[in-house]
């Protein structure tokens, strides 16, 4: 069976939770490989150095000489076989690169991570399915809240528009 530990994601996010949040998603849930980054010079650093990432996943909005979406299409023009997927609390207002996919925020993880797995085997890689997935459980693209965060005690949610919420209460298990 094919291992993901093999795919590098390379992620793009200015916010730290939400950063944080994608990071685990795509290691823990997706089995993936991930190159964290904050913003599109970073990103552009690293594609420069390595050869061996399979997948951009990036923020439109960001701080830098260019946001997610231009970093989406250069990426598209000078590393065709990197497959891209963008994301935003709001709908791009230019056109996404040819081949790529856009998942608002917030987003469920299986989501995020069988919108990966789809664009690497139609790029004619193959990947493992995550550990643990059930094909009979519904697979809706309807976004829902991530789960919170915990930084040491403080519970902290993302808010509807990718932003930081209020501190949520102690969850009682």
């Amino acid at each position: 069976m094919p291992d993901n530990r093999d795919v590098i994601v390379l992620l793009v996010e200015d916010e730290t939770l939400v950063r944080m949040f994608a990071d685990e998603v795509l290691t823990e849930d997706g089995g993936f490989k991930v190159i964290v980054t904050s913003n599109a010079d970073e990103a552009l650093t690293v594609l420069r150095v390595r050869q061996d990432v399979r997948v951009l996943f990036t923020d439109i909005t960001m701080p830098g000489s260019i946001d997610g979406l231009q970093l989406a299409h250069l990426v598209r023009e000078q590393w065709p076989s990197v497959a891209v997927v963008v994301t935003s609390a709001r709908a791009p207002r230019k056109a996404l690169p040819t081949g790529a996919r856009f998942l608002m925020k917030p987003y469920r993880p299986l989501v995020l991570v069988d919108t990966i797995r789809d664009l690497l085997v139609e790029a004619g890689g193959s990947v493992a399915p995550p550990e643990g997935n059930d094909s009979a459980a519904p697979n809706s693209a309807a976004p829902v809240l991530p789960r919170p965060v915990n930084l040491d005690g403080l519970s902290m949610g993302l808010g509807t528009t990718g932003g930081l919420a209020q501190p949520l209460p102690d969850r009682e298990d």
